[in-house]
């Protein structure tokens, strides 16, 4: 990525005496992000609790005023976030080493452990930790949605966006990202005040391009060019939580490219979930099966590029994008929609996740683990692989 550097790109208001330097910056979020387990929440509490408590960076207003920035754009929140945070003190540079040293640990995670998983999958010891720990995946990814819902869905017209998408996303083969794109144009015209005031013929110019910007076939295309759009459309049309890389991308990758099995594809998400990162790193995972470390390397640059570009681009304008009633509509419709394909598509899932009952058994232990006794994820993940290994050993 090449920038053009200039004044103004040494920060948002000037670099000020006592600011972090571009070396900070990169220490703080690569030391963070190779010890960021719990998802986006759990990491975007630490830069808090860092960033605005114990180094000051950040007062608590401008941390929070970043936190709705980011939930208004697609793409990995805690990325997003570190690039935000580099971006507020150190302008566009600050920005780009924050978001490289939070992604980074990522990457060499997820490259490790494919390389480890297409090696020795079959070995019955390591078949046996997916056993265990693909029901706690699907349980996490269930009460995820479940808690995006509730945040998302707060009234009755985004509930019908929700029920909506949850019958074409299971019913239909259309097109999950078309699915959630149409579902943002309906909350533009149910909820931007403007567009209601011109009708729904104000929409229809949109929705053909739309279709066809997410539709256009690559077939013709290299495998490698491929891999690239596959992931950079699913980081564009990215809202709400990363687990939306299971509908936007799955089925595509399983049952359209026929790149992997959804047994493979699944296991690739439990390991993008319940490893450090962001999990939208599973896209690595897919690349290294298509093309080893060269297609790991351009999967996992076309989902993280966007994040880069967009919050460097759109930082300055944040405030006037707010007051865009279409603009909100849009995000509370792809939000609402987002939970219903999640819930869809992981219809597909449930039968490599839960091949008996005892891993049907593991997933139920886990959901009521999570809501009722708060326990942590990684607690889940630990003691579900033991008993996956124990169970196959026998």
């Amino acid at each position: 990525m090449i920038f053009l550097v200039s004044r103004r790109d040494i920060g948002m208001k000037g670099r000020q005496s006592g600011d972090p330097t571009a070396c900070e910056f990169f220490r703080y979020f690569f030391r963070l992000s190779w010890t960021a387990f719990g998802g986006p929440l759990a990491y975007i509490s630490m830069m808090a609790d860092d960033c605005v408590e114990k180094k000051k960076w950040l007062s608590k207003d401008e941390f929070t005023e970043m936190l709705g920035f980011t939930n208004m754009l697609p793409g990995p929140n805690a990325t997003e976030m570190a690039i935000h945070i580099g971006y507020s003190k150190g302008g566009r540079i600050g920005g780009i080493i924050s978001g490289l040293g939070f992604t980074i640990p990522s990457f060499i995670i997820i490259l490790v452990l494919s390389w480890f998983y297409f090696q020795y999958h079959s070995i019955p010891g390591v078949e046996g930790i997916f056993y265990g720990i693909n029901p706690v995946v699907v349980a996490i990814i269930l009460v995820t949605a479940f808690r995006l819902g509730r945040s998302s869905i707060t009234d009755w017209k985004l509930a019908a966006i929700f029920i909506a998408t949850v019958f074409a996303a299971y019913f239909t083969t259309i097109n999950e990202a078309i699915i959630l794109f149409v579902s943002g144009l309906v909350g533009m015209f149910l909820y931007g005040t403007s567009l209601r005031r011109f009708g729904l013929s104000t929409l229809l110019p949109f929705i053909p391009l739309g279709f066809t910007a997410i539709t256009v076939s690559v077939a013709a295309f290299p495998v490698m060019v491929q891999l690239f759009l596959e992931f950079l459309k699913a980081s564009l049309l990215m809202f709400g939580t990363g687990l939306v890389i299971i509908p936007l991308v799955g089925p595509n990758i399983v049952e359209v490219f026929g790149w992997m099995s959804y047994e493979e594809f699944l296991d690739g998400v439990t390991l993008g979930q319940v490893t450090p990162g962001p999990v939208m790193k599973t896209a690595a995972f897919v690349g290294y099966k298509v093309g080893g470390v060269w297609g790991a390397s351009v999967a996992f640059l076309a989902i993280f590029l966007p994040p880069f570009f967009i919050v460097t681009l759109l930082a300055p304008f944040f405030n006037k994008m707010r007051r865009y009633a279409w603009l909100q509509g849009f995000l509370k419709g792809v939000k609402a929609g987002a939970v219903g394909v999640i819930l869809a598509v992981v219809g597909s899932l449930v039968q490599t996740a839960f091949p008996d009952f005892l891993a049907i058994m593991i997933a139920g232990v886990s959901i009521v683990a999570m809501f009722k006794f708060k326990t942590n994820m990684s607690l889940l993940v630990i003691a579900a692989g033991a008993l996956g290994v124990l169970v196959k050993m026998l």
